[in-house]
């Protein structure tokens, strides 16, 4: 036996008693996966957004190939700013941009504007490659230095859902890789891992991307960073 409804509901799309007349359906009607693939839709660009500072300590972002209104759903009500920003950081990759001496402030100033929900929400970051350098009074001894060492912090804290992490190596960050020879292949490898060892306490990252901003990197050094199974890319 089929059970009928006395009063059965409207079709989707029209309000009952009043004919044929469509009834009105707000955005945020919409299921929330058809909502997240509009946002998916509009937010997401192919290339990086960059990040850098000018003047000051405002972080300004710039994206190739975004679209004439690219976040404008950012600006509009309180619950489709949030959900617009979630799907906007997890599904682009921002590279930090200007001199790797400065990324860790920059990195700073960019995680304290977006604030923790949405720093929790990346998936892709690139930052400067860690500097290392001799130990004084260590001979044989590598160390990170403490900029680079907060700024990993900083990632392992704030970013929980990062995925894939890239690495900027340029001659201003490059430290004791810079014009090393054969003989040091033994403290770059050490140098290497510990930068390594730093990276495996972000728990989330799968996968780290090394990108050569120099000329002649030596192939030993190349090959040491795969064989700790990062990826290594010019530029």
């Amino acid at each position: 036996m089929v059970c009928e409804d006395k009063e059965p509901y409207p079709a989707p799309g029209f309000a009952p008693g009043k004919g044929s007349q469509p009834a009105a359906v707000g955005f945020l009607d919409l299921p929330g996966m058809v909502r997240d693939g509009i946002y998916k839709h509009i937010l997401t660009v192919e290339h990086p957004v960059y990040l850098f500072q000018d003047f000051g300590s405002r972080v300004e972002a710039f994206a190739p190939d975004k679209p004439k209104w690219w976040i404008a759903l950012l600006y509009t009500n309180r619950e489709i700013s949030s959900e617009a920003k979630a799907v906007l950081y997890a599904n682009n990759n921002f590279h930090l941009m200007g001199n790797p001496q400065k990324h860790g402030a920059l990195l700073q100033s960019f995680l304290g504007r977006i604030g923790s929900p949405n720093a929790n929400s990346l998936s892709r970051l690139c930052i400067g490659f860690p500097v290392t350098e001799k130990a004084q009074g260590q001979p044989g001894s590598v160390i990170i230095t403490q900029d680079s060492l907060q700024s990993l912090t900083l990632v392992r804290e704030q970013c929980t859902a990062l995925k894939i992490l890239e690495m900027q190596l340029s001659k201003e960050n490059s430290g004791l890789l810079a014009g090393a020879r054969e003989e040091d292949a033994q403290l770059v490898r050490d140098a290497l891992l510990r930068i390594d060892a730093q990276l495996k306490t972000i728990s989330s990252v799968k996968k780290i991307v090394v990108r050569l901003y120099m000329k002649d990197v030596p192939s030993f050094v190349v090959d040491a960073m795969q064989g700790l199974e990062w990826v290594v890319l010019d530029g």
